[in-house]
């Protein structure tokens, strides 16, 4: 055990060293430029950018919960995550576990492709710790919330809420933003027009999150989670 502990601690010192590099060679005083002119870009293809003001707080709290707990915390990284990820990467002698935080997932969509190599993984980390700086939390989540993609060919929560209930980001319940929620980790898995009980089962899991999270009460997630989603015919 004790060989074990020293060899993760070298390893986390060596990538410490190595993410300190890649900051160096990944900046650009542009970046951040870039960053929001390709999500205002893809926004624009799939139904125009949705300003923070008119996404639905439940949702915001929502995504934070099920995606980056310590978003309003972190530096765009998720220090735990990344040692826990290092070790089963490292049993499995390849990289398996991803450990993204919300900043890391929108860097990686407009940078980065999905591949899953230590040096994709590590440009993702240095891109998130500088657009961390760059820009603000509500910058940050504005623009991951107008990017992302929740299935059925939506790109961001403003086309999804048509996508799915045929109506405004601004218009959705509590119960269709728990929903939504649930689609970023496998938008197809979870697509209710699919799949009614297995993104009700995701749903659940949201909710759940945010009671841990302290979001919600008990109560009130069951409120929720009875509560009728109004699904749209679908396509």
């Amino acid at each position: 055990m004790k060989r074990l502990l020293i060899g993760i601690v070298v390893v986390f010192v060596v990538v410490t060293g190595v993410i300190l590099f890649y900051l160096a060679s990944v900046w650009n005083p542009t970046l951040p430029a870039q960053l929001i002119g390709r999500v205002h870009a893809r926004a624009a293809a799939h139904g125009g950018y949705t300003p923070l003001r008119d996404i639905p707080v439940f949702l915001q709290r929502a995504i934070i919960a099920t995606e980056d707990r310590q978003f309003y915390h972190n530096e765009g990284i998720d220090l735990e995550g990344i040692a826990r990820a290092m070790v089963v990467d490292a049993i499995h002698l390849r990289a398996v576990q991803g450990a993204s935080t919300i900043t890391e997932q929108l860097v990686k969509d407009m940078f980065l492709s999905d591949q899953k190599t230590l040096e994709r993984k590590l440009r993702q980390i240095a891109l998130a710790l500088l657009i961390s700086h760059a820009l603000s939390k509500n910058e940050i989540l504005s623009l991951y919330l107008n990017e992302v993609y929740l299935g059925q060919g939506a790109y961001g929560v403003g086309q999804a809420a048509h996508v799915y209930f045929d109506r405004n980001a601004d218009q959705l319940t509590p119960a269709q933003c728990a929903l939504l929620a649930g689609l970023p980790q496998a938008p197809s898995a979870y697509d209710p027009l699919a799949d009614l009980s297995l993104a009700k089962a995701r749903q659940k899991e949201v909710l759940d999150g945010m009671v841990s999270a302290g979001d919600l009460s008990a109560s009130a997630a069951a409120a929720v989670y009875n509560a009728p989603l109004f699904l749209s015919p679908g396509p």
